[in-house]
């Protein structure tokens, strides 16, 4: 009697749980708390940490004034970040993989996949996303999502983006290179400055200085200090690359050796900052060899030297290539900002 009896409430017990799946199914798999990969408040986010197969990482952190840093030393690339807070805030759920495929979407996804953790303050992060390969179509991107608390989702989905066609696994890389600010002159308030001064190294005395007052307003000097008459129009123009120029990539391409050859050259131009507090910075710009096949914007080859681009340096070590359609307008000759005579 009482096994009976037993076995009748184990069935009463069965028979309610199941009822109760069947009044929560949604008929869905999309349904559940580990496809909600998206971040609504992207505002909240203060750290990205990126972490490839192969033990590589970067590490993205929001600072007290808005701006992101990047491994904690390098002020970090606002367009980059950005497009992650995009595809943060706008991904969506495609598609559910096939049962038939899921085994074989997941053994890849195991030794390709990309960790991303997401955080919104404190020490444990919001979402952990593993971000693997495209799909046949490239239209779709398999994914993972992992809640500290809640758990692992132990299926892949396809992931797409509102408003983009394509994959989205190369957004999440660790290039340090690509995460790095690519500013290399943004003076904003250019009453902050009390001097610039354009030296040409290969010809001693034909540089200038640009003389500031608190207000802003300029005064051309040659570089012993004797005042020159001035286009105030072209010595304004001049200034106008402080507010902002960038970098276009950092050089890699150059062996040690090579690149060493050219730090210690004479520079075509040496530009020097003096701020009203005294500091200084000098940033030297050298001429630039052209790589093996490489072509100008027109497609011809070029031979010798680089005519689209020089180098400069940042943090006085690193190389890198500055396109010289914005530095030729700062670097110009002194002759094209005197007044000419009527």
């Amino acid at each position: 009697m009482k096994r009976t009896l037993l076995i009748v409430l184990v069935a009463l017990v069965l028979g309610a749980v199941a009822w109760w799946l069947a009044m929560h199914d949604r008929g869905t798999t999309l349904s559940g708390p580990l496809t909600d990969f998206a971040v609504a408040d992207t505002a909240a986010v203060d750290r990205i940490f990126i972490a490839e197969p192969d033990g590589r990482t970067v590490d993205l952190r929001r600072g007290a004034g808005g701006g992101w840093t990047v491994n904690g030393r390098l002020d970090a690339n606002p367009i980059q970040v950005n497009l992650l807070l995009k595809t943060f805030l706008r991904v969506e759920v495609r598609a559910p993989v096939p049962k038939s495929a899921e085994a074989n979407v997941l053994r890849v996804m195991a030794g390709t996949a990309k960790r991303v953790e997401i955080y919104t303050g404190g020490d444990r992060p919001d979402r952990i996303w593993f971000v693997g390969h495209s799909t046949k179509d490239h239209f779709g991107t398999y994914m993972l999502l992992e809640k500290p608390g809640t758990g692992r989702s132990t299926v892949p989905y396809v992931m797409g983006m509102s408003g983009f066609t394509g994959y989205l696994t190369p957004r999440f890389h660790v290039d340090l290179d690509v995460w790095r600010s690519s500013i290399l002159l943004q003076e904003r308030d250019l009453a902050a400055l009390r001097e610039v001064r354009v030296e040409r190294p290969g010809t001693p005395g034909a540089g200038f200085r640009v003389a500031l007052d608190e207000g802003g307003t300029p005064t051309l000097l040659d570089e012993a200090g004797a005042v020159l008459p001035m286009d105030s129009a072209a010595v304004r123009d001049m200034l106008l690359p402080l507010r902002g120029l960038n970098f276009e990539y950092v050089e890699r391409q150059l062996t040690a050796a090579e690149r060493d050859s050219v730090m210690r050259s004479t520079p075509l131009h040496r530009l020097t900052l003096v701020r009203r507090n005294g500091d200084e910075r000098t940033i030297p710009f050298w001429a630039k060899g052209a790589y093996a096949g490489q072509r100008d914007a027109m497609g011809i080859l070029l031979k010798e030297e680089d005519v689209d681009r020089v180098y400069a340096t940042v943090d006085d070590t690193v190389l890198v290539a500055v396109q010289r359609l914005g530095s030729d307008r700062l670097l110009v000759p002194r002759e094209a900002l005197l007044r000419q005579a009527p």
